[in-house]
């Protein structure tokens, strides 16, 4: 019976895809000699009685129709396998959605299942959530749930632990308690449970009831590297990194045995004209993968001082600069590959976000990438022509977005330029010195800002 079915799809299909050559203006852009190895792939799973019915939701899954631009596109999703070494893979995160149907930890086992699903349909590849308290029996419950749900998928679930900065009465900083803990999940669930990062690592608090003003303070008097002595190897920590903080030096200097990537973040998203140099400079420093924060929504600190949201050109922009450092670059003179940049994207709360759709369903489509990238060039060039605002027109009763406010309000004038000059200081040096790692202290000393 199945082996008809696919016969018959595999007939329907072919005759859509005759119509459309023939009988409409537009070109159907597709793989077809994808297209016909995961059509194979389903005949001989059909043959088999042992059949994997999750590889065959995954399959399928794959299979992503595109209408961009009105034109009937079919795409299949080569890189939707989490790990596979495909030098054009990127992952993509989804960090605490704001949309109540998307919040995994919260839906029952099969609403559970069912939203895991339209993740994996909608091109996500992780999963963030908070988790406050290892210790609190309901939200163990919660997590284990989760973790058993995603268990027979691709789904990767990566914990946010809070920082001081975030953290309440109820927030367990018993850290090798935590380390204990997630030994326990990454053995009962292998394939579901990836590790966890904890939030605002080298950021500050603002608040008058933490007794350090600086995260990473905190970590060192609470003993976090000790306790990280004891995390199994296959559980992976990745600090949440901003570009702005204060110890970064500390994290290359004393964490850098115990992290297997970073989850970086611009504090000064709202200004992109030195990105590429910023993320450029992270991964040389930390020699570990990177995975970017995208903004779709404003963040607090922009709120609070009256800002707009992201305009789509800043997300788009965003996007383009990111994806771009995350594509591998052969070198002319040898076989060897220059490893990406940035190996994943996390998307903060509004994963609904029109920009972030668009992005996940033509991120393969050549046109949508040159768009984008016209985008970037907008984008930077208004940031970089003094005094000239970035258009928005999402909310015009609030505060002007203006590049020049958003340097002097959030400070990124200064971080500018101090990457500027840390950029320009790691590019004049000859490939050799680059391989000593002598200038990494004096690259982290321009970037060392105090408290």
């Amino acid at each position: 019976m199945n082996f008809l079915l696919l016969i018959i799809s595999l007939i329907i299909i072919t005759f859509f895809l005759y119509f459309q050559f023939y009988y409409q203006d537009s070109i159907a852009e597709f793989s077809l000699l994808n297209f016909i190895i995961t059509n194979v792939q389903l005949l001989f799973l059909s043959f088999n009685m042992d059949v994997d019915y999750d590889w065959v939701q995954i399959i399928n899954a794959e299979n992503i129709t595109n209408n961009y631009n009105n034109n009937p596109t079919i795409l299949i999703n080569n890189n939707s396998h989490y790990g596979d070494a495909l030098e054009d893979y990127i992952s993509i995160g989804a960090w605490a959605p704001l949309n109540n149907s998307l919040i995994l930890e919260q839906l029952n086992e099969e609403e559970q299942k069912n939203a895991i699903h339209v993740l994996l349909n909608q091109g996500f590849h992780e999963y963030y959530f908070p988790m406050n308290n290892f210790q609190d029996r309901e939200s163990a419950n919660l997590t284990e749930r989760l973790l058993k749900s995603a268990e027979q998928t691709t789904l990767k679930i990566i914990i946010i632990l809070r920082p001081p900065s975030e953290g309440n009465s109820d927030t367990n900083y018993d850290w090798k308690g935590w380390i204990k803990y997630f030994n326990s999940l990454e053995r009962k669930y292998p394939n579901s449970f990836q590790g966890f990062t904890i939030d605002d690592f080298n950021w500050i608090s603002t608040r008058n009831d933490t007794k350090f003003v600086n995260n990473i303070d905190f970590m060192e008097h609470s003993n976090l590297r000790k306790a990280l002595d004891n995390k199994d190897k296959d559980i992976k920590f990745y600090p949440t990194t901003y570009f702005e903080g204060i110890g970064t030096e500390k994290i290359s200097a004393k964490y850098d045995d115990y992290i297997e990537g970073l989850v970086v973040a611009s504090g000064c998203y709202y200004d992109i004209s030195i990105l590429e140099k910023e993320l450029t400079l992270f991964s040389e420093i930390f020699e570990k993968p990177i995975k970017y924060v995208v903004y779709p929504t404003i963040t607090y600190n922009y709120s609070k001082k009256g800002y707009n949201p992201p305009t789509d050109r800043l997300i788009q922009a965003t996007l383009s600069i990111a994806s771009n450092s995350s594509t591998t670059i052969t070198a002319t003179t040898t076989t060897t590959a220059t490893p990406a940049i940035v190996q994943g994207l996390v998307i903060w709360h509004d994963i609904d976000n029109p920009v972030i759709h668009d992005y996940l369903v033509n991120k393969g489509n050549k046109q949508y990438l040159s768009e984008i990238s016209n985008a970037k060039k907008l984008q930077i060039r208004e940031e970089n022509h003094e005094g000239q605002k970035i258009s928005n027109t999402d909310n015009l009763t609030q505060k002007s977005s203006s590049v020049p406010d958003i340097r002097q309000d959030m400070g990124c004038q200064d971080w500018s330029t101090r990457y500027n000059k840390a950029y320009n200081l790691w590019n004049d040096l000859s490939q050799q010195e680059k391989e000593k790692n002598k200038w990494k202290k004096e690259i982290l000393q321009i970037l060392r800002k105090e408290k």
